[in-house]
């Protein structure tokens, strides 16, 4: 089954008011493609008069068969695939560093191959990854805003091999993707990655009566728990409780022999500093606490 990028299938919020536009069974695979964050409109050459409410869409809503309030969906990337050229940009008043620009954006075309290719002849190798992924959260949220229904986590854990671990609100799930990187650092600090159009492949598991009370990503070696919140310090408390939880309940400990568990084998992440709320990650490897 294939999800296109055509306006009757793009969406700037997360809501249960929103009628699913495919529906899958649980382990089936979909491609699903996405616009780039701008929706095209932040390129080089430009005055960039931008629509802002038309930023950050996301293609979906994907039904998922059984689904049901107090369920959990792991949701695998199983392949992204980019177009030849994407753009990274800054604006006055977004990103972490102020800036003073003479247009209202600042717009870089980066290459995108084997390789991305960086101004000033520099390049990194390609780092996929997807910022938004989510489900319907019992009220509307904007694309733009990460929260326990996943949304604009911009984690770079959201990558191919890995899975993405999200609790049910509604029937269905209701799952929407967007705002694909060819590469992203950790804070995301100018405000963008290298934003393009793509294709992912992904495949959604059902696990029925399974309570998450957030997001969590699973990859080979670790279990990432995801929280965002209006503070740094607020959302890693957040996600600090939620792996402690996890290690005293999957590892029979005490609340205080997890904590010291979490101090010694795991790791803060920023995940992202520019969605307004932000986001943050406390990682454990998974020999200390399988999933």
């Amino acid at each position: 089954m294939r999800l296109d990028r055509v306006e009757e299938n793009i969406r700037y919020l997360f809501s249960p008011e929103q009628a699913p536009v495919a529906t899958i069974a649980p382990g089936e695979t979909i491609t699903v493609d996405t616009r780039d964050a701008s929706n095209g409109q932040i390129r080089p050459g430009g005055e960039c008069l931008v629509d802002r409410a038309r930023l950050l869409p996301v293609t979906g809503p994907i039904a998922v068969t059984g689904a049901e309030p107090g369920d959990s969906i792991a949701i695998t990337i199983e392949s992204i695939r980019f177009v030849p050229v994407g753009h990274a940009w800054i604006r006055e008043g977004n990103g972490l560093r102020p800036v003073r620009l003479e247009t209202p954006y600042h717009v870089q075309a980066i290459p995108v191959g084997e390789r991305v290719l960086l101004p000033g002849g520099l390049s990194i190798p390609l780092r996929p990854m997807l910022g938004i992924v989510g489900v319907s959260p019992e009220q509307p949220v904007s694309t733009r805003s990460p929260g326990d229904h996943g949304g604009n986590l911009d984690c770079p854990d959201v990558s191919p091999g890995n899975t993405l671990w999200l609790p049910v609100f509604v029937p269905g799930a209701n799952v929407s993707i967007g705002d694909a990187h060819a590469a992203m650092g950790d804070g995301e600090v100018s405000g963008t990655g290298v934003e393009t159009e793509a294709s992912v492949n992904l495949s959604v598991t059902l696990h029925k009566g399974r309570l998450l009370d957030g997001p969590v990503v699973t990859t080979p070696g670790k279990t990432v728990f995801l929280s965002s919140g209006p503070t740094l310090e607020g959302a890693i408390r957040k996600a600090l409780d939620r792996a402690i939880e996890a290690l005293a309940q999957r590892r029979h400990l005490c609340e205080k022999d997890a904590y010291i568990v979490a101090s010694v084998s795991g790791n803060i992440r920023i995940c992202q500093i520019v969605n307004g709320d932000v986001t943050v990650g406390y990682e454990v490897p998974r020999e200390v606490l399988p999933w």
